[in-house]
């Protein structure tokens, strides 16, 4: 089991064996979800590394940007 002490501005630090397992560096975002056995903190995928296959046709952020405006002329 490991442990971290929170702050007074309420941060606290993940411990080096989790930041490595699950691949969180600086910038890294994590979502805390609140279930029946407590805290839960998920990391959060990055767009890009869920762009797959596509991401040879086009910049992954490119990719959204247009399935975004597929998906809103879509809706008219």
């Amino acid at each position: 089991m490991s442990y971290s002490k929170i702050t007074k501005k309420g941060q606290t630090t993940i411990p080096v064996k989790f930041r490595r397992k699950y691949n969180l560096r600086e910038g890294s975002l994590v979502v805390f979800e609140e279930t029946e056995y407590g805290l839960v903190i998920k990391p959060v995928p990055d767009i890009v590394d869920s762009a797959g296959k596509l991401a040879k046709y086009a910049h992954p952020k490119e990719l959204i940007t247009e399935l975004i405006k597929a998906r809103e002329e879509n809706f008219r």
